[in-house]
């Protein structure tokens, strides 16, 4: 997202104020704190940081822990796919037999022959 539309939309929204203040600061801020005590926030405020730590801990001693879910699958037939080939060769891997080849003569000890 490209910031100058949003520097614009603030530019315009001081000059708007500015305007309706007439130029003066101290009317401007005056007006604010009004509007503040007709529209007063909704929500919880928090003051400092300390503030916002203490709420947190208890919000988080209130709450139950979550049980574990299920994680959400979806079946992929490449996946199984995969998944399919590697049990098998797995499998044969462990079920083929060890064979032992003889030895040929031109290695084996001239005491052995």
């Amino acid at each position: 997202m490209k910031a100058e539309p949003l520097l614009q939309e603030i530019e315009a929204t001081k000059e708007r104020l500015n305007v309706q203040a007439r130029g003066d600061t101290r009317q401007f801020l005056n007006q604010m704190v009004e509007w503040l005590a007709e529209h007063p926030h909704p929500g919880p405020v928090v003051n400092s940081p300390a503030e916002w730590k203490v709420r947190l801990q208890e919000k988080e001693t209130d709450e139950t822990p979550r049980t574990a879910e299920k994680p959400y699958r979806i079946y992929d037939p490449i996946i199984a796919e995969i998944h399919r080939f590697r049990a098998a060769s797995s499998h044969e891997r462990s079920a083929r037999p060890a064979v032992l080849h003889e030895v040929p003569s031109q290695y084996r000890k001239p005491d052995e022959a």
